[in-house]
């Protein structure tokens, strides 16, 4: 009895092994979340200190925006308005949940809906990511990516920012995303 061996393509293998490789990047480099269905815990005290938005990185944070408002544009969408208080306190928290795990989560996303929503906040959506050094480049995944780009294409009037480096110098970003 003759058993046939199947036949490999190096070059295909390589493209497919090249191709696996991105989506795992691509899917734990960036993270997105919407509020939909979102299940809050028991907790009812969603005070935060303001001062935490402060630790943003701010001209990292602003640049982001302006590539975010920038695709916004050029779908007809109206622009965010920068959130430097609740929103960005809430987004550097998470962000520095997500540094002290040393990994992207949406990890008491309820949480922050809620606390959004006590203020005003009618919906909310979320984008987290890691490692990027420039705001064109995270932007740009999440655009490249179908369930970022939902979030960036909501029904949005605001926006808050975690953006902050870890001890070995890597970022991590948390951009929350609400309509009043």
């Amino acid at each position: 009895m003759h058993i046939k061996t199947p036949k490999f393509d190096v070059p295909d293998m390589k493209k497919l092994l090249m191709t696996s490789l991105l989506a795992m990047v691509l899917c734990t480099t960036i993270s997105c979340s919407k509020d939909e269905g979102v299940t809050t815990e028991p907790e009812t005290n969603y005070s935060i200190d303001l001062n935490l938005a402060n630790e943003t990185d701010w001209q990292m944070a602003n640049e982001i925006l302006f590539y975010v408002n920038e695709y916004r544009n050029s779908k007809g969408l109206s622009e965010l308005k920068k959130d430097q208080q609740y929103a960005s306190a809430y987004a550097v928290d998470h962000t520095k949940h997500m540094i002290q795990q040393a990994e992207i989560s949406h990890d008491n996303f309820g949480t922050r809906v809620k606390a959004l929503k006590e203020r005003g906040a009618v919906s909310v959506g979320e984008n987290v990511g890691f490692g990027y050094t420039k705001a064109e480049d995270l932007v740009n995944a999440w655009i490249n990516s179908s369930s970022h780009r939902t979030i960036l294409e909501g029904d949005y009037t605001h926006s808050g920012f975690g953006v902050m480096q870890s001890n070995s110098g890597k970022y991590y970003f948390t951009q929350l995303f609400y309509r009043k």
